[in-house]
């Protein structure tokens, strides 16, 4: 029993470090904006002090040096202000775009 629990675990621990790993790539953190001031990341939507924590987290281990909003286009005014001023903050670049063709997040 203790050895399927573990291994139980062990998949459940591979699953989640294998999904969370697909919204990092290059050093960039992709952020998709869904509610009125939430981003979806890592498959989780997360409100602004949520997000900033976790991207907080990465930049710590040295695995984030940018963030990207994936759908600048339906993503409002306030989504792409509250990420500008949380990749200020944490010193990093800001971007917008599929992940081909990144374009600097301006905040009009």
């Amino acid at each position: 029993m203790k050895r399927f629990l573990l291994v139980l675990f062990a998949t459940f621990g591979l699953a989640f470090a294998a999904h969370a790993g697909k919204d990092v790539k290059d050093g960039n953190a992709y952020v998709k904006a869904v509610q009125k001031d939430q981003f979806l990341f890592q498959g989780n939507p997360l409100g602004k002090n949520m997000l900033l924590g976790s991207l907080q987290e990465l930049k710590d281990e040295g695995e984030l040096t940018g963030v990207v909003l994936r759908n600048p286009d339906s993503a409002s005014a306030e989504h792409k202000h509250l990420l500008k001023v949380i990749a200020d903050y944490l010193q990093i670049k800001a971007y917008a775009g599929d992940g081909k063709d990144l374009q600097p997040l301006t905040t009009e």
